[in-house]
């Protein structure tokens, strides 16, 4: 299977480390030059932007790159003559066993679009677990929102049609490939391994940048009503997963992650 990595230009410090460990892996990756957006102007930010997106904040020009940088990786697949490509960011660390998973796509259920491999350490709902062939991994359905984009799996019909929904920046890369609010999550079969392939690292992030110093402070009346939303959305999944746990096949659980022989 065909790995992309996204890497800024003058992130030299991440091509080396994503490069030793893509070798202690025994796999080989093509690398892409992200989208810098830090440097666009005033008027190129303006441009790059949909018009009436959902996302409630300014996009930040380091988010506004990941966005772009993703879609670069997109247009290699859909062109690509690869079944399926594994799309990453530049500070991932490899789990146990990931080179078991980008050795081929044989693994994958015949009816996944994408197949998210990393994990953000919040419970998730999945479906039923299917064995991933002579390793530990299963795969499940992804049944809810699950953020970060700094590891998945896509097909190359789903990059297609992923590139339709992608003519411009509308929300943070993750919210709009993992959160059915913000993007096409529902149009797709999404699907998550268990334990994690990968997962982030305590590196400053070079690509995404750091969300909260974009948020604008909402008026008052937005406020209380982004509130009530959540406390309303958070009792209702509270509500769901207490009952869908006790025996249906979805499940929320949160998604491990094994770097070596230790759980993390």
């Amino acid at each position: 299977m065909k790995s992309y990595l996204i890497n800024l230009d003058r992130s030299c410090d991440r091509l080396t480390f994503m490069t030793e460990q893509f070798c202690k892996l025994g796999c080989d990756f093509t690398r892409v030059s992200a989208v810098d957006a830090r440097m666009f102007t005033p008027e190129q930010i303006r441009d790059a932007l949909a018009p009436n997106q959902k996302w409630p904040h300014p996009l930040t020009p380091a988010e506004i790159g990941c966005f772009l940088s993703h879609k670069k990786c997109l247009e290699l697949i859909a062109q690509g003559e690869e079944d399926h490509a594994a799309i990453f960011e530049d500070d991932v660390l490899f789990g146990r066993d990931a080179d078991k998973l980008l050795a081929s796509g044989d693994w994958i259920p015949a009816d996944a679009d994408i197949i998210k491999i990393e994990t953000h350490d919040k419970i998730v709902l999945l479906g039923t677990h299917l064995p991933c062939a002579e390793t530990h991994f299963t795969v499940a359905r992804l049944r809810s929102r699950h953020l970060l984009s700094a590891g998945y799996i896509i097909s190359k019909p789903a990059a297609q049609r992923m590139l339709a929904f992608m003519e411009k920046p509308s929300a943070p890369l993750d919210h709009f490939l993992f959160d059915s609010e913000f993007g096409p999550f529902s149009n797709f079969a999404v699907y998550q391994t268990y334990p994690a392939m990968c997962r982030q690292v305590g590196l400053e992030s070079t690509i995404d940048g750091n969300r909260k110093h974009a948020k604008t402070r909402p008026a008052l009346m937005r406020l209380l009503l982004r509130e009530t939303i959540r406390i309303y959305r958070r009792s209702r999944l509270a509500i769901i997963g207490a009952c869908v746990n006790r025996g249906a096949r979805k499940r929320w659980t949160p998604i491990p992650f094994e770097a070596g022989n230790e759980t993390v």
